[in-house]
């Protein structure tokens, strides 16, 4: 593939919704959220993700894994060789940067632990203006600098050639170089992960990708860290800041030295855990619990550098995407809608913080887009909500409809009033006005925009806007399907095996 992912050919173009340049009048009429959530940013968010899907569907089920294989490791060099003014990212890099940014903990922790460069590109926004831009092919500016940064890599990706070259990476116990043939990596990533090959790093002179896996852990186990070993799934607190004093059960678990089912590697741990625990009491127990859930999420099975399975998480989004796909996106109104009900979203949560709230497509469309910007996505929840608000697109499809309904009944229960203020007539004879909910804690961080209505109809309008408002989710409306992840509450560990419980479900619904 060279061109013809930037430029696809017309039967490939004509399926692309969110191709052209978006027609904004006046963008005083528009609604926004903390600056950066905003209709034209949602727009071009969904036109990374069509191209990148619309790609996808274009190869077979073997192509895409290789794709995605191959994408997450120029995403990892990506954030290796981070600095200031950075090229845009090609199509693949960026899709993996945004499903990394979708779990904002996530990425919080991955890039906060790591090193000053990573942690500038943290605070730094993700590029939506720049990847749509360049949408149709990248920039000589772009291509020069990304040749100067990267010049291992081809800018994008050739599909005729997926299978040639090798996957590289360091080992996590010895730093010596591990050097597999994309043939044989691909098809130990997605399965086949206890596959042995050579590597002088144990006494069999052999390892596979669980033993990796492993290792990592026994890295972060041992390593250091400003708030102690800095082990994935530990570092934050549950409102999402970064903690001052690290898990203090950590100290006390050394890496096992012999796991006899290397597929079992939590359970191995949870038996070295709960040895620990008769001996150090009760007290220790919510760090435990902590402990063996970043265990089962961020190593288990999971090979990479970052404590999120990042190829997983990718095919995750799909069912996202093919809802979005089912609406007709008109600019501006659905995404205008989207801002404000993310808003009201967002103020719900505020009302209710341990409501596990669903989204529909709209809403979490803005959600999505809120997150690319993760500095002021974090900022934002600690200023008006007092927490990180977390992302889990991982909830059984039985778990969500009962969050569904719940959340329905909020919106109900949730009066948010809007009015016009400072009505203007226009030479056209049609009324302007500044739409202000009655209600808001977000202070100048908001801004509902403009409507336009008829003057003898202007109270009718507000009535009718917001009854849409706290209208109960209907499941024959298409604009406002439920989506398909989930608001978080903030919650304690509870017991060792509800968690292993968990945890399995997450690790079945990522294999699907």
């Amino acid at each position: 593939m060279s061109k013809e992912e930037l430029n696809p050919p017309p039967s490939y173009a004509s399926l692309l919704q969110f191709d052209a340049d978006p027609v904004i009048e006046d963008e005083t009429m528009l609604p926004s959220l903390d600056t950066v959530v905003r209709p034209l940013y949602c727009y071009m968010y969904l036109s990374l993700i069509e191209r990148a899907w619309t790609l996808m569907d274009t190869l077979s089920e073997e192509q895409q894994r290789f794709y995605l294989a191959r994408a997450e490791q120029r995403y990892e060099k990506y954030v290796q060789r981070y600095t200031r003014g950075m090229p845009t990212p090609p199509l693949d890099v960026a899709f993996v940067w945004h499903t990394h940014c979708l779990s904002p903990l996530r990425y919080m922790e991955d890039l906060m632990k790591r090193n000053d460069v990573t942690r500038h590109m943290y605070n730094a926004y993700f590029p939506l203006d720049k990847i749509f831009s360049e949408r149709h092919g990248a920039s000589k500016e772009t291509l020069k600098e990304w040749e100067k940064v990267f010049p291992d890599e081809p800018y994008t990706i050739d599909i005729t050639a997926l299978t040639d070259g090798s996957y590289t990476t360091s080992c996590y116990r010895c730093d010596g170089n591990i050097t597999i043939p994309w043939a044989e990596y691909v098809p130990m990533r997605f399965g086949n992960m206890t596959t042995m090959f050579p590597h002088e790093c144990k006494d069999s002179k052999q390892i596979c990708l669980m033993d990796l896996a492993r290792f990592k852990l026994e890295r972060d186990l041992t390593g250091n860290g400003p708030a102690g070993p800095p082990v994935s799934g530990t570092q934050l607190k549950p409102n999402g800041t970064l903690k001052t004093k690290g898990n203090k059960l950590i100290p006390q678990i050394k890496p096992l030295q012999r796991v006899d089912n290397i597929q079992e590697l939590d359970y191995a741990y949870e038996r070295a855990i709960e040895e620990k625990l008769k001996k150090l009491g009760k007290s220790y127990e919510y760090d435990a619990n902590e402990l063996l859930y970043a265990i089962r999420t961020c190593y288990q099975s999971n090979p990479s550098s970052f404590s999120l399975d990042l190829i997983h998480a990718v095919f995750r989004q799909r069912k996202f995407y093919d809802s979005v796909k089912s609406i007709q996106w008109e600019m501006p109104e659905n995404f205008s809608r989207a801002v404000r009900r993310y808003h009201d979203f967002l103020l719900m949560m505020k009302l209710d913080p341990q409501l596990v709230a669903v989204p529909t497509i709209e809403i979490d469309c803005a959600w999505h887009t809120h997150m690319l910007f993760s500095a002021s996505y974090t900022q934002f929840g600690f200023k008006y909500l007092e927490r990180a608000i977390n992302h889990d697109d991982t909830i059984p499809e039985t778990k969500l409809s009962e969050h569904a309904k719940a959340t329905n009944n909020a919106w109900q229960k949730f009066p948010l009033r809007y009015r016009v203020r400072l009505p203007q007539k226009r030479e056209d004879g049609m009324m302007v006005g500044v739409l202000v909910p009655i209600w808001s804690i977000f202070k100048g961080d908001y801004y509902a925009g403009k409507i336009v209505f008829k003057e003898q109809k202007a109270m009718e309008l507000t009535k009718e806007l917001n009854d849409q408002q706290t209208k109960v989710v209907e499941k024959e409306s298409a604009a406002i399907k439920i989506s398909v992840h989930s608001m978080n509450a903030p919650h304690a560990h509870s017991n060792l095996r509800e968690k292993q419980e968990v945890s399995a479900r997450k690790e079945t619904a990522a294999h699907v």
